[in-house]
């Protein structure tokens, strides 16, 4: 009789502390849902009944903490033109833009990189090496200062290579010591009985030796005066032209000359002549009417890239606009082409273009369509792949995947001083001594001599 009424009473106590505890997890679980629907009141505001409870906002922490939100995400217009993305976000925002990288680090990770295979070989009228130690960039020597279309692209690449440095550095992800050259020619030379590491602005794909170099951003990725702004200027005038396809100028666009490539652009002008729906005209440099600035492509609903020499920097130009872009199937490439894909943000023609009059006439009357593909084109490229932003993640991926197959370059000199003493010196000459420099001979500078 004893132990059962000690036991009613344990059974009634315990009762009452499992009711108190549901009913305060029942309180504690909804108490956040009504601090959003209802904000506490400000720190300098102040009432009766907040002076005498714990502060709302402290519950709210403690009993439910904020979700895991994604640290960061890409947002075209907030990050276009920053230079400083980090590793993670680079590769957040650019997921698919390394494709060269990768693969010219499969080549080469099991052959030698050597200093003596990035020489520069007879044929390459216009290059440099360089040397980045201790995230300085140094210049090693040069190669055809003396053209000014050849000073200009070295500079160019030197200044992008400079802003890469510059962003690794303020991210605190510095560069390793790497030396390389860069071949600024429109057509790379290699030397067909020894390996070619060099760097270059595009590649033939179905050459097999071709499959030496690295890919960079080409020059106009920087600025190509005097026909061209900086690219971050070149993207904003090509923006103040957007709108619908059906808005443009009804025609195809195209300026140029012939003789860099006749088996592609002669057919372009013959099978254009006289057509209603072209505005294609061969190119006269003294003839100002027949100039039309790039930003001006953007006016027409239909642009068209061809080769010239080898790959042509106009494409990177047109996918700057909100147009429909018209690609022959091309036998050179450069760093991001891989990112085409006909019939999704651009359309294909043959190389000689018999078919580009039906692919006029099918677009023109399914406009929907081409918008669509016009649209693609501009988000995959002028809003990601081909922003200055996207630029300088790439240089500094590729310095470092060049890092992990390459040589460890030698920073210093030894030279002889005065009373032939040996004196220990950095290579090269500084990026800041160089480009103050009158720029017109290739460094190492000769020395005068004087009678």
């Amino acid at each position: 009789m004893y132990n059962s009424a000690l036991w009613k009473a344990l059974s009634a106590v315990l009762l009452c502390v499992l009711l108190i505890q549901l009913f305060s997890i029942r309180s504690w679980t909804e108490f956040p849902e009504r601090i959003f629907q209802n904000p506490p009141p400000s720190s300098t505001e102040s009432t009766p009944a907040a002076d005498n409870k714990v502060p709302e906002t402290e519950l709210e922490v403690e009993t439910s903490p904020e979700p895991k939100v994604e640290s960061w995400s890409y947002e075209w217009e907030r990050d276009r033109n920053n230079h400083g993305l980090t590793k993670e976000q680079c590769d957040i925002a650019f997921p698919e833009l390394y494709n060269e990288i990768d693969r010219a680090v499969e080549y080469w990770k099991d052959r030698k990189i050597t200093p003596q295979s990035i020489d520069l070989v007879d044929g390459n009228d216009g290059g440099v090496r360089v040397l980045i130690h201790d995230q300085q960039l140094r210049i090693i020597n040069t190669r055809g200062l003396f053209r000014k279309d050849f000073r200009h692209r070295i500079i160019a690449v030197l200044q992008q290579l400079l802003r890469a440095l510059t962003a690794a550095e303020s991210a605190n992800e510095p560069i390793p010591d790497v030396e390389m050259t860069i071949i600024v020619d429109d057509k790379p030379v290699l030397d067909p009985a020894k390996s070619s590491p060099l760097w270059a602005f595009t590649r033939a794909y179905a050459d097999p030796k071709h499959d030496d170099l690295w890919l960079t951003p080409d020059f106009h990725f920087w600025a190509n005066p005097p026909e061209n702004e900086g690219f971050r200027q070149m993207q904003e005038r090509a923006r103040k032209h957007d709108g619908p396809l059906n808005r443009k100028i009804p025609k195809l666009a195209w300026r140029g000359v012939s003789w860099t490539n006749p088996e592609i652009r002669k057919p372009l002008l013959n099978v254009t002549d006289g057509k209603k729906w072209a505005d294609v005209v061969e190119m006269n440099w003294d003839v100002p009417q027949d100039i039309l600035p790039m930003d001006a492509f953007c006016k027409y609903r239909y642009v068209v890239n061809t080769e010239g020499r080898s790959w042509s920097a106009r494409m990177t130009h047109l996918l700057n606009c909100d147009s429909l872009l018209f690609v022959h199937d091309v036998e050179w490439i450069a760093h991001y082409y891989h990112l085409l894909d006909t019939d999704m943000n651009c359309v294909r023609v043959e190389r000689d273009f018999a078919d580009l009059e039906e692919k006029i006439q099918y677009f023109s009357n399914h406009t929907q369509e081409a918008q669509i593909i016009a649209n693609t084109a501009k988000i995959t490229f002028r809003e990601r792949y081909t922003t200055p932003a996207a630029t300088a993640c790439y240089w500094r991926k590729l310095l470092r995947s060049w890092a992990t197959v390459s040589f460890t370059p030698a920073t210093k000199v030894v030279m002889k001083g005065k009373n032939k003493q040996k004196v220990e010196r950095p290579r090269g000459v500084s990026f800041e001594e160089f480009i103050v420099h009158d720029n017109t001979q290739d460094y190492p500078y000769k020395v005068e001599q004087h009678p």
